[in-house]
């Protein structure tokens, strides 16, 4: 009788840390049977897509597209504090990384984020991805500039005809009442911060004529200045460029107008639009 109770109480006890066990997998199901939390490995692949291919005196876009300047850094969901950060050029002695599992965040970014310049710009990207145990996770976090490029030509012509000339611009979500302008003798292109969809930009062509090619009122005063407007859109990395030139006829048809010419140098398209000058 004592044998039967002994067994009885063995198997009783068994039972109870059966269930024991059991019940501790389900209530941390991130812990492998030696406590320890589970984990999973992550590398990290860079791309750039900056698509802008000039390099100027103020900036050399090349950098833009060299991942090796970024700065990366990977965060777990819910944290605003980095698990790591590094440059592109430490990726390959840094991962790949242990994580416990989860989702993260990695982000890759260079430069700095302006309404408008002419000497930076900010390219970025970020991926969320999820890490499994005892898996490898290879996450691909693509780049893109988040500013569109502005340029303008002024025709050799613009000097027989006008003592000065020039462009202003604005309109942007970013820039708000703000404008930039592209002076007579400018070359340097303009970076300008943009939202996730497209945006309209505005326009203003000043222009002074030279007096024999001004307009004469009905007063007999000669009108000297006078304004071209007009709009484009400008995307994420994609670039503008207004080509501006005269076309003159006589005083008493007209004067001069100004043929624009917006040239997306990107999608190698071209649109013409020729404007009478609005005299002042």
């Amino acid at each position: 009788m004592k044998t039967k109770h002994t067994l009885l109480f063995l198997m009783m006890g068994a039972s109870m840390l059966g269930a024991c066990v059991s019940e501790d997998q389900d209530l941390a199901p991130n812990l492998s049977q030696t406590g320890v939390a589970k984990k999973g490995r992550l590398t990290v692949n860079l791309n750039s897509n900056a698509r802008f291919d000039v390099t100027t005196r103020a900036l050399n876009e090349a950098n833009y597209r060299n991942t090796n300047n970024y700065t990366v850094q990977i965060f777990k969901s819910g944290s605003d504090a980095p698990l790591m950060t590094c440059q592109g050029s430490e990726l390959t002695t840094n991962l790949p990384k242990e994580l416990e599992i989860g989702s993260y965040t990695v982000t890759a970014s260079y430069g700095t984020e302006s309404k408008a310049s002419r000497s930076d710009f900010r390219v970025e990207g970020s991926k969320t991805f999820t890490i499994e145990a005892d898996k490898d996770a290879s996450v691909n976090v693509d780049c893109a500039p988040t500013c569109g490029k502005v340029s303008v030509a002024f025709d050799s012509e613009m000097a027989t005809y006008y003592d000065n000339y020039s462009v202003t611009f604005g309109g942007t979500k970013a820039l708000g009442t703000e404008t930039f302008e592209w002076a007579k003798a400018d070359t340097e292109p303009w970076y300008v911060q943009l939202g996730t969809s497209a945006e309209t930009i505005n326009y203003t062509i000043s222009l002074t004529a030279k007096s024999e090619y001004a307009i004469t009122d009905a007063t007999g005063n000669k009108q000297t200045t006078g304004t071209v407007t007009g709009t484009f859109q400008l995307e994420r990395n994609k670039a503008q460029k207004l080509i501006v030139k005269p076309n003159y006829v006589a005083p008493t048809e007209g004067g001069i107008t100004i043929t624009i010419i917006i040239d997306d140098s990107v999608n190698e398209r071209q649109e013409t639009i020729t404007v009478p000058v609005s005299w002042v």
